[in-house]
């Protein structure tokens, strides 16, 4: 699976601001990050919130590597800038169906392939107790719960949990759902999303330009629903609209010639595999 998905550090950083706390059981102000995109950020009520759970999902397992791309770029935009290890755990119903996130894809999208961290438990409550633990590590930029369908244990109650853990560790936690339906959660926004056609690229008249997905905010907490073409741009590392008349022109970065590759693939970081430490 390649990563598609990913957005600008740097650029988050400036574009940050305070939000009131929405509870008296709230450690932390609640911060929130732009896309820089103004129609998006208004529906977000100025941005989106970093210490809190969101969730992505896709309808169909041909999507799937567009969602997680999303989910990355939410993670490498609006996690902690301080601490930048990304902490991804599979349900082993969904390892089935998807691969690990490519390293030099990774690398493509400014996200070091040594800083994220792979479970994968045996039974989906091993993997519903990691993700609850991640969520509690202050040291972590952001947590990845990526879960198939719509398992009846992971409930309305989990998720009230996971958004707990996040406001008081001030970690953002992303559900990744794959191929899975709408249904009610304690999440702060939750993304349908769809690829679509590239856009066309000036350089390359018959190959595929920047990918381009659909981005629907079923919902939002703090604000209003919608619906977005978003494209990557990988040479800003942001996010932009996606559609024809607005779309920044920038080149495809492409493979390199296999004389000028590495002879060794770019190292991944920690997998923790609960079958064989068992």
């Amino acid at each position: 699976m390649t990563a598609i998905a990913h957005t600008s550090i740097a650029g988050a950083a400036k574009n940050r601001v305070q939000l009131p706390s929405s509870g008296p059981g709230d450690k932390a102000r609640q911060t929130s990050v732009s896309f820089d995109i103004p129609d998006l950020d208004q529906h977000l009520n100025g941005g989106t919130w970093t210490n809190a759970l969101h969730e992505v999902r896709c309808s169909l397992a041909r999507d799937f590597a567009c969602a997680a791309g999303f989910a990355l770029g939410l993670a490498a935009q609006f996690g902690k800038q301080d601490a930048r290890r990304i902490f991804w755990v599979i349900d082993p119903a969904a390892s089935i169906d998807s691969g690990l996130p490519f390293p030099d894809g990774l690398s493509e999208y400014g996200i070091d392939p040594k800083a994220m961290v792979f479970v994968r438990p045996i039974t989906l409550q091993d993997a519903l107790w990691s993700a609850d633990q991640a969520a509690k590590c202050s040291d972590l930029s952001a947590v990845i719960f990526q879960v198939k369908g719509n398992p009846k244990p992971f409930d309305m109650t989990a998720t009230r949990r996971l958004m707990l853990r996040a406001r008081e560790s001030g970690v953002l936690v992303c559900v990744l759902r794959q191929s899975g339906a709408e249904e009610a959660s304690a999440a702060a926004t939750r993304w349908h999303v769809e690829i679509m056609p590239s856009g066309p690229d000036p350089d390359f008249e018959h190959g595929p330009g920047q990918t381009r997905h659909v981005q629907t905010l079923e919902r939002n907490r703090h604000g209003r629903t919608g619906q977005w073409t978003l494209s990557w741009n990988p040479e800003n590392r942001a996010f932009e609209d996606g559609t024809a008349k607005t779309q920044t022109t920038h080149r495809v970065r492409r493979i390199h010639a296999s004389a000028h590759r590495p002879d060794s693939p770019v190292e991944v970081g920690q997998v923790v595999d609960f079958e064989c430490a068992s």
